[in-house]
């Protein structure tokens, strides 16, 4: 069901990002990566949670994981998850869907 209260963005159409890549996505001001896997479409916080707040955009992608360019950490692109080092905090994760060939983010 989608929240009546906050309208889902229209992030773009489907075959705007092929499976095994990720797309910048920016929304008020806000960075997002939208990731699109075998398994759907996935969206974190747009940059790493390192010194140098890397761009997840420029991340290396293996299956269902996210290597940081900048400081090699990897994590779940699923649940934001570290895995690498479990004790660091994991990225933001948000809703996104596809619907009649279009993406959304709900926020």
């Amino acid at each position: 069901m989608m929240n009546k209260e906050v309208e889902p963005i229209l992030v773009g159409e489907v075959e705007d990002i092929e499976v095994g890549t990720v797309e910048d996505f920016e929304h008020d001001d806000i960075n997002f990566a939208i990731f699109r896997l075998d398994t759907g479409f996935f969206c974190t916080q747009g940059n790493c949670n390192c010194e140098e707040r890397a761009p997840l955009s420029e991340s290396e992608i293996d299956g269902e994981e996210l290597e940081c360019v900048s400081c090699g950490e990897t994590y779940s692109i699923v649940s934001g998850d570290c895995i690498s080092q479990p004790e660091l905090d994991g990225l933001k994760t948000y809703d996104i869907s596809d619907e009649d060939n279009n993406i959304f983010l709900n926020l």
